[in-house]
């Protein structure tokens, strides 16, 4: 199968003569060597957002009543290799759709259409999947602005019933905790504090290394038996919960209010408008090996990301391993032919000038040892 599907992409990519393969996530565990596929992987490239990959907005309009908000499609868009998610304040009337009015709303807050327009006082932004999944390794790479009030977050939804999973929601004045959390019906969402005092999960994660002003990877592996919560591939924290639902992966940039959800609400220090970067976001399939792997096991797991690039290059990202049972090399022709350094950051591969073989990426864990398909170069 292997030489098959090495053939197919010669075929494919003809006059190029390289078969680039690929990517992949690997997961290293005490019994496995568990390897999986990409479901999306946006690098954000271009002028445009990839409309078939998302909307640049929430599906459902975006309008917030009591909060004066709009979700404006035009807040988010892409720029020089990176997704811009945008908030500013305004003061304007607006016409909207009569599906996008909530009346009961507009009751509570005693607030009033005018010549069929409302006010808007502040424009947010969204980014929201085309695609539900269910179970994965989600992650983003993103860059957090400081300033009091900014809101910026990362998670999964899924309605009916109404399922979330909150890689992360941070608050421009924290620079060292972001808030994780789930919802869930059934109270799947409640802990035991001590084994004795039920409380809810969500809580402020709090992170090594400042967050905000810096580039830092936000993830989390959702499995049938729950959640495990990462910054930069280092674990913070599990939840064990069931969630039934299929989920819509979410990036978005909102304000907090005073007397609110995550208050404290922007004060005249804070600047408009202000932008929530974000490098990558992508989304893995989940091994099926972990599928029915208790949480507890999987809190030494180990990531390598196979990701091909443009330019006959070949990152593989990952953190510095701790586990010196873990190795990975490049073999050519079943040579050895690269050891990969795992105690450093990442690496970088460029194979212009490889010459005539076929290059696999051998993978071994203690007894464990398995190989993934890399390029064929005729």
């Amino acid at each position: 199968m292997k030489h098959l599907f090495l053939i197919s992409w010669l075929l494919l990519l003809g006059a190029a003569n390289i078969d680039a393969q690929k990517p992949y996530f690997i997961v290293f565990t005490e019994k496995e060597i568990a390897i999986s596929n990409s479901l999306l992987i946006d690098d954000f490239e271009g002028s445009d957002v990839n409309q078939k990959l998302w909307y640049n907005y929430y599906p459902w309009g975006g309008l917030s009543i009591d909060a004066n908000t709009y979700t404006d499609p035009v807040m988010c868009y892409q720029e020089k290799g990176t997704l811009v998610l945008k908030v500013d304040t305004i003061s304007a009337m607006r016409s909207f759709p009569d599906w996008m009015i909530d009346t009961l709303q507009l009751k509570k807050t005693q607030q009033k259409l005018v010549d069929g327009k409302f006010r808007i006082e502040r424009l947010t932004s969204a980014l929201w999947s085309k695609e539900a999944f269910k179970y994965g390794y989600f992650e983003c790479k993103a860059y957090l602005p400081e300033g009091k009030g900014y809101w910026p977050a990362f998670w999964l939804y899924g309605g009916k019933p109404n399922e979330e999973i909150d890689f992360i929601e941070a608050k421009g004045e924290r620079d060292r905790s972001y808030h994780i959390n789930v919802h869930c019906p059934n109270r799947c969402d409640r802990v035991k504090k001590w084994g004795l005092f039920d409380q809810p999960f969500g809580h402020w994660a709090k992170t090594k290394t400042p967050i905000n002003h810096t580039w830092s990877t936000f993830s989390g592996l959702w499995t049938p038996e729950g959640v495990m919560f990462y910054h930069n591939q280092r674990l913070l924290t599990y939840h064990e919960a069931e969630f039934a639902t299929s989920m819509n992966l979410i990036a978005n940039f909102s304000l907090a209010k005073n007397n609110a959800p995550f208050a404290p609400g922007p004060d005249k220090k804070t600047k408009f408008p202000a932008e929530f970067r974000v490098d990558f976001i992508r989304a893995w399939d989940c091994p099926t090996e972990l599928l029915k792997t208790p949480l507890a096991q999987l809190q030494d797991a180990y990531f390598i990301k196979v990701i091909p690039r443009h330019s006959n290059r070949i990152y593989l990202e990952f953190a510095p391993n701790k586990h010196r049972e873990i190795r990975a090399w490049i073999e050519k022709d079943r040579v050895p032919f690269l050891e990969i350094d795992l105690s450093q950051e990442n690496q970088v591969f460029d194979f212009t000038y490889w010459t005539k073989g076929a290059y696999t990426l051998r993978l071994k864990n203690k007894e464990l040892v398995k190989e993934i398909p890399l390029i064929e170069r005729p």
